[in-house]
């Protein structure tokens, strides 16, 4: 038996719209469905992204998932995208173009790059060029 990979990561805001229009609008990230109020979620590639409201997700509810959430702001999340090399220069560019405040970018010894940002909510979030890690497609 093996794990195959991570199929969802989840992050936390209570400002869902905010995180919505920058995860869609400006990174590009597919929509697949909200409960209004409670989450939002998205297709990144070959996982999802979860967004959800933790003033919502961290009440008991007989009826619903186990509760889970991290107070927001600030929040301390941190997780990654990977991107293409040949469109990290794009994707910079485009964080550059949005007002999006970089805060870090990285060279690693085998040839990839990251760029640090913070989304919305406060979570730090990291484009990283494929073949940083070995995982599989």
């Amino acid at each position: 038996m093996k794990v195959s990979k991570i199929i969802e990561t989840c992050i936390y805001s209570s400002d869902l719209q905010k995180m919505k229009k920058f995860y869609v609008d400006i990174l590009g990230l597919e929509f697949v469905s909200e409960e209004a109020g409670r989450h939002v979620f998205l297709k990144a590639g070959k996982s999802m992204l979860l967004i959800f409201n933790p003033e919502v997700t961290l009440v008991s509810d007989e009826n619903s998932f186990p509760v889970h959430g991290a107070r927001t702001p600030p929040s301390i999340i941190h997780f990654t995208l990977e991107i293409e090399k040949e469109d990290y220069e794009k994707w910079k560019k485009l964080l550059i173009q949005n007002n999006v405040t970089i805060e870090s970018v990285l060279s690693w010894g085998n040839n990839s790059k990251s760029i640090y940002f913070h989304d919305p909510g406060g979570n730090l979030v990291e484009f990283i060029t494929k073949g940083s890690w070995p995982v599989d497609d």
